[in-house]
């Protein structure tokens, strides 16, 4: 009779006279390759694979269930323990003991965590740490094992589900079970949605209730493949047909993997169709088998060991943060350590008859390192006292961080406010009448200008006037410079000089050398054209000057004057004031526009001198001194700071063109930031200085950049153990002034 044996936890290898299901292991391989990808950064949507994870989970347990005669609660825990816990074990306590032996690691806040994940609740305890899967990176090396932990407890309830259901299908009915089954799943997909639509996303994504949905797709599958058989139609069982559709199904899982992103719109969606498409795969994958080849022998391969993979990669991925080597290199050789510590576990957890020697020197050593985590994770202390109290300093610095940001944002809010006033007044063109008439225009002129003072003060009511009868062009520069040195010259000055005659001896020429840093309008006259002809030489040579014609806008209106066509009724009053006004108007139309450019670079450049500060939790003990150290700086500050708000941070600035000169990073290790990334923000800022603090791990691989400043704290805090608070990333008070002092000396000494 043939024998079937299906491993629950690994590789799926169905024999039957040597032949196996190898589409269902290749499943497996892909979403083991999917999972580790998105863990190390690559694969954007590779979380996805899990959800075929938990399908392949329920299915596999009630398939193997099945095939006992009969179902002992009793073997059935002994075989989960050994298959899945024992090496869940292994791992933990080989971390731990490995973390222990780095110096600059502070595993003691692990302490709770790795007791949530021995007792199964840690997606639970996830949840109360209000912690985010898709944030975190690589702040612990178990931050994955939530997986794990919704596997346990779903192993707890399986067998009594299991039993209930299976008696109801052998005594009533075959359909019940595989409905009943059915029926929970779409409801568990339901309750998914709801929590999908609250602001933590984190509930949806952790919570044992909202994800069995995918666990319990598997298991009807399960009992329909029991009961009855796949369903895949006839006509589509016998190749090419049922190939090539197996093969769509995996191209469009693959596309989900390889696209949707955590932050995507389609991501429950996209979580629900992963777990439809790989019942489907299973369904497709379990129609045939077929001998193997060596193609099936590397599947094979790889799949047995697909849970070790699973369970060592992040461990493996969080201590080579601490680890100096070139990104390049650092992705294939995690991959090589993954795979090569995943072997070793499997081989010596499950019994081998050959390499029995290897065998017994690796369980030593296995043995020895998981003891001596074991003996550390007993005999370390939780500080519990110390994170609690610790947590109240954060949330105090936080409150006078948030207050202190509140208050500069108060003075910047003004300053932005008065500019973006004065800018929207330029970059409107019907304030420029407005604008035109505010201007504190200074009129020096003879009997012309002051017959029409009225009229021209109620045009430029900020005016002054200096004007008298028979009044020479020599005196100009007497009341020019008069009005200068007292600081009463405004700015534009409308000179009318020369209806009583020209002057000698360069006299404009001196007038207007005064005038060079004022816009100047000078009006000629109406009697004398050999006068007008040097004011229109002057203005070839001065470019600040702009002629008023009014002897030409005014030939030919006789009404204008009184009958020496010189002096001003009170019509001519107003078409002189028209015109000056006009001419004003004119030429401070394109001025207010230079302004409005003058205007946006200046704040550019003023916001460009200020430092600036990007940094978390680091920043919080000591900011009001830092504040007060920094007291021009901008501080761009958060708990929760992620390269991903970093990057869009810079790029904002950059695209508004205010970019500090000036930049800090200071980021303690609960924002990882990649030597990569921290490339890519170096050519962001290239062109400003940058400076780095390495506190949570050095940055000497970063290379060598000429506006980059490392400002190597991490050696500091290797030598003063009494920098750092017991969770490894805060830093303690003396830790903090440590830090300021530092910055302040690098940053005095590099400027």
């Amino acid at each position: 009779m043939n024998t079937l044996k299906i491993d629950l936890c690994r590789g799926v290898i169905m024999k039957v006279k040597k032949q196996y299901y190898k589409e269902l292991d290749l499943i497996r391989v892909i979403c083991c390759i999917a999972v580790l990808l998105y863990h190390i950064g690559i694969l954007k949507g590779g979380y996805l694979a899990v959800c075929t994870f938990f399908v392949l989970s329920g299915y596999l347990s009630c398939i193997s269930s099945f095939k006992k005669k009969n179902f002992s609660y009793k073997e059935y825990y002994k075989n989960r323990f050994l298959k899945l816990y024992v090496p869940l074990l292994i791992v933990v306590f080989i971390s731990i003991a490995v973390v222990s032996m780095f110096n600059n690691i502070y595993w003691l806040s692990l302490k709770n965590e790795t007791t949530s994940i021995l007792l199964g609740y840690n997606n639970f305890w996830q949840i109360s740490a209000n912690l985010d899967y898709f944030a975190r990176h690589v702040d612990s090396p178990f931050m994955h094992l939530w997986y794990i932990a919704i596997l346990l407890q779903f192993d707890i309830v399986f067998p009594f589900i299991f039993k209930g259901l299976k008696k109801l299908g052998d005594k009533v009915n075959k359909a019940f079970p595989c409905a009943i089954s059915l029926f929970l799943a779409i409801i568990g997909t339901a309750y998914f949605y709801k929590c999908s639509l609250s602001a933590n996303l984190m509930n949806a994504y952790y919570n044992t209730f909202a994800r069995v949905y995918s666990i319990l797709f598997g298991l009807s599958l399960g009992f329909i493949h029991s009961y009855y058989k796949p369903l895949v139609p006839e006509k589509v069982k016998k190749k090419p047909l049922r190939h090539i559709i197996y093969v769509l199904y995996l191209i469009i899982m693959i596309i989900l993997f390889v696209f949707v992103k955590s932050t995507s719109k389609f991501f429950v969606l996209s979580m629900i169709l992963v777990t439809l498409i790989s019942c489907r795969l299973i369904d497709y994958a379990t129609v045939n088998n077929k001998p193997l080849n060596r193609f099936d022998k590397v599947i094979k391969s790889i799949s047995s060991i697909s849970y070790e993979i699973y369970l060592i990669q992040y461990p493996v991925i969080f201590l080579f943060q601490y680890i100096n080597i070139n990104h390049y290199f650092k992705t294939p050789l995690i991959i090589i350590i993954v795979v090569i510590i995943s072997y070793i576990i499997h081989f010596i957890v499950n019994k081998r008859e050959n390499m029995k020697n290897t065998r017994k020197i690796l369980l030593i050593a296995v043995v020895i390192l998981s003891l001596f985590g074991g003996f550390k994770y007993i005999t370390t202390k939780s500080h519990e006292k110390e994170m609690k109290k610790l947590e109240l300093e954060l949330a105090e610095n936080e409150k006078i961080m948030l207050e202190k940001q509140a208050e500069y944002k108060i003075l910047e809010q003004k300053e932005e406010e008065d500019w973006t006033k004065e800018l929207e007044k330029l970059e409107d063109s019907s304030n420029y009448e407005q604008m035109t008439s505010e201007l504190p225009v200074t009129f020096i002129g003879d009997s012309v200008m002051l017959g029409a003072m009225n009229n021209l003060k109620k045009a430029f009511p900020n005016s002054y006037f200096d004007s008298k009868e028979s009044r020479s062009t020599y005196i100009g520069y007497t009341i020019i410079e008069e009005l200068k040195n007292s600081k009463k010259l405004g700015d534009p000055v409308v000179i009318h000089l020369g209806t009583n005659g020209d002057c000698k001896n360069n006299c404009k020429e001196k007038i207007m050398d005064l005038l060079t840093d004022r816009t100047v309008f000078w009006i000629n006259t109406t009697n004398y054209t050999y006068v007008n002809d040097s004011i229109n030489e002057l203005s070839e040579k001065y470019s600040n000057l702009h002629v008023i014609d009014w002897y030409s806008l005014s030939k030919g209106h006789s009404d204008w004057f009184y009958a020496d066509g010189i002096h001003l009724p009170p019509t001519g009053r107003k078409e002189y004031t028209n015109i000056v006004y006009n001419a004003i108007l004119d030429v401070y139309k394109d001025q207010f526009k230079i302004k409005k450019e003058e205007l946006i670079r200046e704040h550019q450049e003023e916001l460009k001198k200020k430092m600036t500060f990007y940094g978390n939790d680091i920043l919080f003990f000591d900011f009001e001194n830092l504040q007060t150290n920094f007291s021009d700086a901008r501080f761009v500050v958060n708990k929760d700071f992620s390269y991903k708000d970093l990057k869009e941070s810079i790029e904002k600035s950059l695209k508004e063109n205010t970019l500090s000169n000036e930049i800090v990073f200071a980021f303690d290790n609960s924002t990882v930031i990649s030597t990569k990334e921290y490339q890519e923000l170096i050519e962001l800022c290239k062109d400003s200085n940058l400076y780095i603090v390495a506190s949570g791990k050095p940055l000497d691989s970063l290379g060598n950049y000429s506006n980059v400043t490392i400002i190597n704290f991490y050696s500091k805090i290797q030598k003063n153990k009494d920098y750092l608070m017991a969770d490894g990333i805060h830093l303690t008070e003396k830790g903090n002034k440590a830090l300021l002092n530092m910055l302040e000396k690098t940053i005095k000494e590099t400027q």
